[in-house]
Parts: C-alpha cells; structure tokens; sequence
C-alpha cells in the first residue's frame, strides 16, 4: 500500500514492525542510526517516516528539524519512551505529524499509519510554484515546474557568478529564511557537479555556530545540483574591508578567533576547507551584541565577481589547484595533499589583510602571487603599515602560521587561537563609552 521508512535502533522492535507492516502491504525500509536514516531520507522518496526520537549519533529530533528545513513534506510519525506533555510538544512543534509513546501495540501503530496516509491523500500534489511574481528569478535559476519551486518560496537572488547562482527563499512550513545554492545548467561539468555533492555531503555532517548550516542536498528534476542552508543575516568580512582600510586589531581578533572555533569542529571531522578567505567569512548579526562569524562554502563554487585587482585572483581554481591564490598555502600552490595547517596558513593570510588591509603576498597575476607564497618572506606588520601600531606577539603568532613549512606552523586551530587569546588578554580589551567595535562596523567609511 505505501512506501515506508522506519527508523529505530531497537533491532527487535524494529524486525517486529517490518513483519507486521510487510503483512499488511506495506514496502517497509529501516535504518537503525540517525546519519544512515537521514541519508535515506535524502535519497528516497517516502509515503512516510516513522522517527524514533533517541537515536545513536544524530538523534531522531534533530533529523526532523533538518528535513522540515530542507522543504521536506513527507507525514513524520515520531516513536518514543518520553512521556512527558513537554517532550510531546517537543516533537509536534519540530514538524512531526503525530507521536507515540513506547512500549505501543502493533495495531495503535498501523492505526496511527492508516490516519497520516488518508490525510496525505488530500494534499495537494501540484507543483505551481509558491509565490507570485517571483517568475523571474525562477527563470534565471531554471526552477520553474520543479518540486523545489514547489517546497520554496524563491524570492531574490542573492549572488550569482560564473559557474552557481545564490537564491533567498522561504520555507512556508517553518516561516524561516534560506539560502538555495545551486550550480547553473550551463556549467554542469562532471568534475564540479561531483565536487559539489561530495562537499554537500561532508558539510551536512557538520553542527557549529560558526559555520552556516546545510540543511539538505539534491538535484532537481533537470539534474540541477542544490544545497539548502542556512539563511544569515549580516555583513561579509569582504565588504567589511573593502568599506574600511583595515579592522581594529582587537575586532580582527574576535573574528578569526570564532573561526578557529568553526574550523576546529570541522577539522576534527576530517574535513580541510581549502579556501578560506574574506569573501567566504560573514559576520551574522546579533541583536545586542557582537556579530557572529559564519564559515560558508566549504570548497563549492564561488558566485562573487569581483573587479579589484586582488580580488580577482580570488576565484576558485577548478583543476589540480583548488584556492583563492591571495590565500594558497606552499603546499597547496605545489599541489600537495593538504590538512588543517593549510587552512591556517589561509587563516594567517586573513587576519594579516584584516589587520593591515593587504594580503601578505600579491603579484602581478595569479601565478606570480602563489611564487611568492613559495619564496618570498613575510613582511613585519609594521613595515606593511607604518602608520599602524600591531602588538608585538602579533607579529609572532602571524609569522608562525604563514611558515612556508607546515611543521613550523601551529599544528591545529585551537593552537592558534589559544595563542591569539593572549593576545587579546594583554591587549586589555575595554568596552568603551563610545561603543563596542561591533557597534562600529555599520559605520565603516569608504577606502581612500
């Protein structure tokens, strides 16, 4: 009768239903973990799920809440062992469609499913897209008679370059903001529809407030790659730079430190980012209090086109080097396998821009800055900007992350923010009358 996926990792309650439900009719699939649930609930479509709420590395809830994110309409019945009013709430407020308490008999269960299959029946199974007067931007993204139109509300786009574009929508089920990336038909080579979902597959692993949030991945009827994430309000550390000469040493500080916490969480996850820099940093707003940075675009397609001479090298490189050449690591312009201590030779070259304005090394072209990556020694900060004061350890802490050797470099990013912590400590940060620096940064004046 109806195409089932049950998720529970009590392997004999789990046996016991698939036997019931396979006698009724049922095409019953099961997962015994949330991650292997999840990717199941990505890949297949499903007349229903039935959710256990305690589950091994990715708890039943949290599931929930990531497929309502990503658009997902499917009728959710949660099973648990929590009894509690309050834990009932819990789960019907994250989008579950019904919940049943543990220990339950098979038949309240197949009752339970009869109801949410005869409800889903009436719902409407046209794919009109949500909204109106949003054709344009349906059109510029190729979504017109998708079902992702159908999930979304597409309302601008947000970026769009060379080879992905960038759309704001809504998701009506939850009335929250996100962001849809996608790679454009026209650039639907193999290497980076491939390098797009594995990245979105590793990304989707990842849960850390200093990194935007992948709530889902797939591809559209037309073989369109796309990638749900979170929405964040705020500035990106470019435009903050490109507005302002440089950032106060402790605001740079700040920042790069929730980068450290951001990418510390990814590294332990084994993932490399490979091409941090400004323009992939942005700074969430936060009502009250100091912006939050968020990591984005973990190796996907970069969709800013930009015209200052340094920024245009700042493209990602598709082929056997990937990375912005203003931030490469030596290792990564030889085109070697990389690790963390890549990503903090990149993370030394934004603080050092953030701090003074300019990236440490920049030729005449792409290729003349990754030969100076390999050669030419970094500068003393104030030798770069004599006009600046920068503490002494400063100098220190950026010299050893911009070693050409990686292991002269520190060995991890909670090393390096331990470090530039005590910078921040000997600096003796107040808040001042006039305001904290964050206050400041919608003040930024223009570079000469």
């Amino acid at each position: 009768m109806a195409k089932i996926l049950m998720v529970d990792d009590d392997f004999e309650q789990l046996a016991t239903a698939k036997q019931w439900l396979t006698l009724e009719s049922h095409s019953v699939e099961t997962a015994s973990t949330g991650m292997k649930g999840w990717e199941m609930m990505q890949n297949s479509e499903f007349e229903l799920v039935i959710l256990d709420w305690d589950l091994p590395d990715i708890n039943g809830i949290d599931v929930l809440k990531r497929f309502r994110a990503s658009g997902g309409t499917t009728p959710v019945l949660m099973l648990t062992g929590r009894t509690s009013v309050d834990s009932k709430a819990e789960g019907l407020d994250c989008g579950a469609d019904d919940y049943l308490t543990k220990p339950y008999h098979m038949k309240e269960l197949t009752a339970r499913i009869r109801a949410a299959l005869r409800k889903n029946e009436f719902q409407p199974k046209s794919l009109k897209p949500l909204g109106s007067g949003n054709e344009e931007v349906l059109k510029t993204a190729d979504l017109i008679g998708t079902v992702l139109a159908s999930k979304f509300e597409f309302l601008s786009v947000i970026g769009q370059g060379g080879v992905g574009i960038v759309l704001k929508a809504k998701n009506p089920h939850l009335d929250k903001f996100v962001a849809v990336k996608m790679i454009l038909r026209t650039e639907m080579k193999e290497e980076t529809v491939a390098r797009f979902e594995q990245e979105a597959r590793l990304i989707s692993r990842l849960d850390h407030s200093n990194i935007a949030t992948v709530y889902d991945f797939g591809v559209t009827e037309r073989r369109q790659p796309y990638m749900v994430m979170e929405f964040v309000e705020g500035r990106c550390l470019f435009d903050v730079l490109q507005d302002e000469d440089h950032l106060a040493v402790e605001q740079a500080l700040e920042i790069v430190m929730q980068v450290c916490d951001g990418m510390s969480h990814a590294h332990g996850m084994g993932i490399v980012h490979r091409d941090l820099k400004p323009s992939n940093i942005i700074l969430k707003d936060v009502v009250g209090s100091q912006p939050v940075a968020k990591i984005l675009d973990f190796g996907c397609a970069k969709l800013r086109s930009i015209d200052a001479p340094q920024k245009a090298q700042a493209l990602t490189q598709v082929g056997e080097l990937v990375g912005s050449p203003p931030y490469m690591s030596p290792e990564q312009v030889h085109g070697q396998q990389l690790d963390e201590r890549s990503d903090i030779y990149s993370l030394g070259c934004l603080l050092h821009e953030a701090v003074t304005g300019y990236v440490p090394h920049l030729g005449q072209d792409p290729i003349d800055t990754m030969i100076k990556h390999t050669q030419d020694d970094v500068l003393p900060l104030k030798r770069t900007r004599p006009d600046l004061s920068f503490p002494d350890e400063l100098d220190r802490v950026l010299a050893k992350m911009l070693s050409k050797v990686p292991e002269r470099r520190q060995q991890s990013m909670r090393e390096v923010r331990a470090e530039l912590e005590e910078i921040k400590v000997k600096l003796k940060l107040k808040q001042a009358s006039s305001g904290s620096w964050w206050e400041k940064l919608s003040k930024f004046g223009k570079r000469p």
